[in-house]
């Protein structure tokens, strides 16, 4: 739900996060988001306590899905994200928005019950210094999750689309090439991703490796999905209406030809900070 960073400047960071995301709202919350929030729920329940009464951080919030899913446990939670434009998208499951830098959370050390990561540490360059920042903010022994999309093979839906744009003038942008060849590699593995939380200082590190059913199923759910990931969702805006429809009538009929359901490999973390 954010840019990939890994510099040594949380001002840096913070800038490329914001320019990836702004302006992405609208069009997530109206595709992607149907998949996030299913997700949302896996990840919630990998806290593994009782929420009720519980104020939980949700780091790289984007459009709210853990929110959502933390205030239906009975949690307070408080939204994190680069994006303004994202966290206008929360609905009011969050008591508090807050803009800023994963890798400099401005929380004093255990403001939080717990902390989560919905697929957003595996857009950085260094995950577990976004861990380390968790393992800071949440109270001793609280919990810390985190999720990422495993390394799998190609899914054809997704390809097609992006192929599709390709032939409309669709250039893929730099920070989402960085995002798939440099920082989603650095935690899209089981040893990988507790490897980061061990480096972090996180205890009783556990990985879950699920494939998900995400419900995404038919040509034009798929496309409404894709179209609204924040690395295409810029580019189907600048299209006027004619061009976009005629993008939006190949890229379905492609996708029906050829094209497949969306079902993401997903690793959860499960840990918690040291007492």
């Amino acid at each position: 739900m954010v840019a990939p960073v890994g510099g040594s400047e949380p001002g840096a960071a913070v800038s490329e996060l914001r320019l990836a995301y702004e302006g992405a709202g609208a069009a997530w919350a109206r595709g992607p988001s149907r998949l996030y929030d299913r997700l949302a729920g896996l990840v919630v329940e990998s806290l593994g306590v009782d929420l009720r009464g519980r104020v939980v951080l949700d780091v790289g919030a984007g459009t709210g899905a853990p929110c959502r899913a933390l205030a239906a446990a009975g949690a307070t939670a408080i939204a994190f994200d680069a994006s303004a434009d994202m966290l206008t998208h929360t609905r009011g499951s969050a008591m508090l928005a807050v803009i800023g830098d994963m890798l400099s959370l401005p929380f004093l050390d255990g403001s939080f019950d717990a902390a989560l990561a919905g697929f957003s540490i595996s857009h950085i360059l260094a995950p577990e210094r976004a861990l380390a920042e968790m393992r800071r903010v949440v109270r001793p022994a609280g919990a810390v999750v985190a999720s990422v999309f495993g390394a799998s093979p190609l899914n054809a839906s997704k390809e097609i689309v992006d192929e599709v744009a390709g032939e409309f003038g669709y250039r893929r942008p730099e920070w989402y090439a960085v995002l798939k060849a440099d920082a989603e590699p650095r935690s899209n593995t089981p040893e990988l991703l507790a490897s980061s939380a061990s480096a972090a200082g996180l205890v009783d590190v556990e990985v879950r490796d699920v494939i998900v059913d995400s419900g995404i199923e038919t040509p034009e759910a798929i496309v409404e999905y894709r179209i609204g990931m924040a690395h295409l969702a810029p580019f189907v805006a600048s299209l006027d209406d004619q061009r976009r429809t005629v993008f939006l009538r190949r890229a379905l009929g492609e996708v029906r030809r050829r094209g497949q359901p969306v079902t993401p490999r997903v690793l959860i973390l499960s840990s918690r900070a040291p007492e």
